[in-house]
C-alpha cells in the first residue's frame, strides 16, 4: 500500500513560533482547570489522571493562547491532502479550508500511564465529528473513476481512538526537567461513515448521485483506505496539544512527588 497524507496542521493555528530562548526558561504552573497534577507515586494514578483530564476536553478546545493552544472546535485545517494507491483504491483527494468539527465531544474514558517506563496510553471516544470544506478528487475509488470538487461532507460515527506516546525528560537551562515526546501513534476506529460530495463529474447529478450512493453503500472499504489518514489528523491535534503544555510545564508540576 502506498499511502501518503499531508495535513496542514502546522497551519496557521498550529505553527508554534518559540523563541527558543524564553522558551528555556519557560516553568508554567499546569492550567487552573486542571488543577494540581497526580503524584508519580500514587497507586491510582491511571484514575487520577481520567478523573482530571476528563473535565478538562470541554475547556482546553476553545483554545488556550497561554499555553499555545488553538481552538480545536470547530478546527480550521487550510489544506489536508489524501493521496492512495492500492488495487482498489487509487486518487488524490484534497480538502481546502477543511473545518473539523465534534471534538469538544471527545470522552476522555482511560488511561495507562508507565511512569518507570515514561509510556502512557490513553482512550477517546466520540460518538461523531465532520470534517466540511471544499473538495478536489481524481481518480479511481473501488472500481469507480471519480472526478470533481465543490462542497464537501464527511462526517464519521462511533470513533474509538488510542493515543501512545514515549518520553523522555530534558533538564533545561532553568534546572527543571520537561517532557520530550520522542514517539507517538494514534490508533483509530469508526462504525459508520457518511460522505457527500457536491458537483461531481462537473455537475452531473445523475452521476453524482450515483456516486454517492456507491460511496455509502461501500463506506467500510473507504474507512479501511481514509482511516489511517483520519487517524493521523488526531494523532497531529494529540501531539502538538501536549507538546505544547509539555514545553511550557515542567514535570514536576504534571507529576509532582508531593
Amino acid at each position: 500500500m502506498a499511502t501518503k497524507f499531508l495535513v496542514c496542521l502546522f497551519l496557521t493555528c498550529y505553527v508554534i513560533v518559540k523563541n527558543v530562548e524564553s522558551a528555556k526558561l519557560q516553568a508554567l504552573p499546569l492550567p487552573s482547570y486542571i488543577g494540581k497534577g497526580c503524584l508519580r507515586d500514587d497507586p491510582n494514578l491511571n484514575e487520577c489522571v481520567v478523573r482530571k483530564g476528563a473535565p478538562v476536553i470541554d475547556r482546553i478546545v476553545k483554545g488556550d493562547p497561554k499555553y499555545r493552544i488553538p481552538k480545536l472546535d470547530p478546527l480550521v485545517i487550510p489544506e489536508l491532502t489524501i493521496t492512495q494507491g492500492t488495487k482498489q483504491v487509487g486518487l488524490t483527494m484534497t480538502c481546502k479550508n477543511c473545518e473539523l468539527h465534534g471534538l469538544k465531544e471527545t470522552r476522555f474514558v482511560k488511561a495507562r500511564v508507565d511512569e518507570k517506563k515514561r509510556h502512557v496510553e490513553w482512550d477517546f471516544e466520540l460518538d461523531q465529528c465532520m470534517f466540511l470544506g471544499q473538495y478536489s478528487v481524481a481518480g479511481q475509488v473501488l472500481i469507480l473513476p471519480i472526478k470533481g470538487d465543490g462542497d464537501a461532507n464527511i462526517t464519521v460515527n462511533g470513533i474509538t481512538f488510542t493515543y501512545l506516546y514515549d518520553y523522555n525528560l530534558v533538564k533545561r537551562a532553568n534546572e527543571k526537567d520537561y517532557v520530550d515526546i520522542t514517539k507517538s501513534e494514534l490508533k483509530f476506529n469508526a462504525k459508520g461513515m457518511k460522505l457527500k460530495l457536491d458537483n461531481l463529474f462537473n455537475g452531473d447529478k445523475l452521476l453524482g448521485d450515483n456516486m454517492n450512493l456507491f460511496l455509502n453503500e461501500n463506506w467500510q472499504d473507504l474507512l479501511k483506505e481514509f482511516g489511517p489518514a483520519i487517524g493521523d489528523a488526531f494523532g497531529t491535534i494529540m501531539k502538538n496539544t501536549l507538546g505544547s503544555v509539555s514545553d511550557l510545564v515542567p514535570y514536576e508540576f504534571i507529576f509532582p512527588t508531593s
